[in-house]
């Protein structure tokens, strides 16, 4: 930055020296009419013209508005990784909660799977005590009989229609 300045400052500071030698060569022209080519020459090569090309090699060497197109490219690309990243984050987000709703119907489906056989073990549990309930009875009838016969006691036979109250 600071060798841009010096250029601008070496570039009025010809301007101005040239502008100061030709107006003086311009007054001495009328005393010596002889130094009129040297008047040509020096207005020609004035402080406008020599200090144009001055000022534009300060402006080549400038390289701000080369700096800042770097440092907004440079924003540029770190913006376009962050809307990446944003999306990528949106998309793992959105993966998760598919996932996380896949969870839940898994669990709602092993809830009512375990409900169906909690019922299932709830109906065979009673069917096995209304078996064993029966094949108590049974057994008990069984042992009756046994005793009655041993004792000579006889009661109604089951088997017969009268016997059962039909």
């Amino acid at each position: 930055m600071w060798q841009n300045v010096k250029f601008y400052v070496i570039a009025f500071a010809l301007v101005l020296t040239a502008n100061l030698i030709t107006t003086g060569l311009n007054l001495l022209e009328n005393l010596f009419p002889e130094i009129h080519p040297l008047n040509q020459i020096i207005t020609s090569l004035s402080g406008v013209t020599l200090g144009g090309v001055i000022m534009v090699l300060g402006l080549l060497r400038d390289s701000r508005l080369d700096d800042e197109r770097k440092r907004t490219k440079s924003a540029e690309e770190a913006a376009k990784s962050a809307q990446e990243e944003v999306k990528s984050a949106q998309q793992d987000a959105k993966s998760a909660q598919r996932e996380a709703k896949s969870a839940q119907n898994e669990a709602k489906s092993a809830q009512e799977e375990a409900k169906q056989q909690r019922i299932r073990a709830e109906r065979a549990e009673a069917e096995l005590a209304h078996l064993r309930s029966e094949n108590q009875f049974a057994a008990v009838l069984d042992r009756l009989r046994r005793l009655e016969e041993l004792n000579g006691i006889s009661g109604p036979d089951p088997g017969k229609p009268e016997n059962r109250g039909e």
